[in-house]
């Protein structure tokens, strides 16, 4: 067949997809910046601890309204009519989370009616049908409602610089959640929810098992917390938010869901969007392991003199990656799975055994490391249990899924490896503020964003054929 009788419209459509969603996604990365930045400058140590341990608890109360919405587009995707069904389900959940989320804020003795309240607000509207009937039939307005909610995000930023509380932080991702939900309202049809619930039970024993791994992550938290106190949860938070760089990323993560459910070569749609995350969650890591200070002048300038922050940051790096691949395998591993839910038998609910399964030791592991070696060691015990996981998952993938290995993270774990062992000068570039710090690291991001490129380019082959079909959209080729 000649080469122009070969049609990559579909590739270069879903490229073009990708490419919006990346887009998106650099909004919500941008929002979520000022956000942090308000928050981390801004917060006491005791009110960040206080963020940390909210975001544990409401973790646990958040995998109870699982139990409905981890299928709810795969529901409204065949019948959109259930959507007012599928509305009352949630909102019973959400009440029922609320008392999970009650006893973890006790457990850590942070009983207060206002983050209570705070709690199961949000607590609704994630069990709120919206985001997925509009992830499934309006996807334009779905953006829209996402761009709307960022920009509260930013308006909340300036809030936070004026009254730094954690009460505020939080109540303003109550704000953000707002637009989406209004996007698709519809009056709960509470009359047709134990059909709903029939269908769902199946996925109880699936979602079970990810409750019980949230609680055991909670636990992760708790063991930091044990081991370096207020301090170590502060340093805890500070990593979480920059592990927020990565925000572009995960914007082709439910697209590439959605496309291992309905393409047949499941193997090679893997390959392609795993090149693209993979390189957007290098990006973050390469700034870490050439910069760390430049991460904690931008997000707590008071600890810039704190060496074990500066080796924790730089550590981060390869726990960034090794997250980032943990998320691309673990969505490869649902998308091959078929039906509407999972059950016990199911590969996906296996891994999550053994995430269980592993926990004591793993939390055994955060809090000695933790405890021996403050902050860095907290880095190295998330790398190792990030490590075993996906050994596992690739054991449950198999042999077919081997180039999983060969030709997207080995190259990318080389990548960043080459990365941390180049010497590689950096442009000079200022701390006096936040302004001056973003805006002569600019030079430096560009460069270093090339020379990642460059690397997993020449180490990746599913990177070569990606960056081949972003480019002809780009030029708009046809073949």
């Amino acid at each position: 067949m000649a080469a122009k009788d070969i049609n990559l419209a579909p590739h270069t459509a879903v490229a073009g997809t990708r490419l919006l969603a990346v887009a998106t996604g650099v909004v919500s990365l941008t929002a979520s910046l000022v956000f942090t930045l308000s928050v981390t400058r801004r917060l006491p140590t005791g009110e960040l601890a206080v963020l940390t341990l909210f975001n544990s608890a409401f973790a646990v109360a958040l995998a109870f309204v699982g139990y409905a919405s981890t299928w709810y587009s795969r529901i409204l995707a065949k019948e959109p009519g259930k959507f007012g069904q599928l509305a009352a389900v949630g909102l019973i959940m959400a009440f029922i989370a609320s008392v999970p989320l009650a006893a973890y804020l006790a457990l850590y003795g942070r009983v207060d009616p206002w983050l209570l309240a705070i709690g199961v607000a949000l607590l609704i509207l994630n069990a709120w049908p919206a985001g997925a009937y509009l992830t499934v039939h309006r996807q334009r307005l779905g953006v829209y409602a996402n761009l709307a909610g960022q920009a509260v995000k930013i308006a909340g930023a300036f809030a936070v610089r004026l009254n730094p509380t954690a009460y505020l932080a939080l109540l303003i991702n109550v704000f953000m959640f707002l637009p989406t939900a209004l996007m698709k309202i519809e009056r709960p049809r509470f009359s047709g929810v134990l059909a709903v619930a029939k269908s769902l039970i199946k996925g109880a024993p699936y979602q079970t098992l990810s409750l019980i791994a949230a609680a055991l992550g909670g636990l992760t938290t708790y063991a930091v917390y044990l081991a370096g106190g207020d301090r170590l949860l502060s340093y805890n938070y500070v990593l979480f938010q920059i592990g927020k760089a990565v925000y572009p990323a995960l914007a082709v993560v439910p697209l590439m869901y959605g496309s291992l459910l309905v393409e047949s070569d499941k193997l090679r749609r893997a390959l392609i969007d795993g090149s693209a995350l993979l390189y957007l969650y290098l990006i973050a890591a390469t700034v870490m392991a050439k910069a760390p200070q430049w991460y904690i002048a931008v997000l707590r300038p008071s600890e810039l003199s704190s060496a074990e922050l500066a080796e924790a940051v730089w550590l981060n790096g390869a726990a960034l990656l090794a997250s980032g691949i943990y998320l691309h395998i673990n969505t490869t591993l649902a998308g091959i799975e078929g039906g509407v839910v999972f059950r016990l038998k199911d590969k996906p609910s296996k891994a999550l055994i053994f995430d269980i399964a592993l926990s004591p030791l793993s939390i055994a592991l955060t809090y000695f490391l933790s405890a021996t070696y403050g902050a860095p060691g907290m880095v190295v015990a998330s790398v190792i249990s990030s490590a075993v996981a996906i050994g596992y998952r690739a054991r449950l993938l198999g042999r077919g899924y081997a180039r999983l290995f060969t030709e997207l993270y080995i190259p990318a774990a080389g990548t960043l490896a080459v990365i941390y062992l180049t010497p590689l000068p950096l442009f000079p570039y200022s701390t006096a503020s936040l302004i001056d710090a973003v805006a002569t690291f600019i030079p430096n991001a560009a460069v270093l964003a090339a020379f990642t490129a460059g690397l997993l380019l020449a180490f990746s082959k599913p990177a070569r054929e990606a960056t081949g079909i972003l480019f002809k959209r780009i030029m708009r080729i046809r073949v």
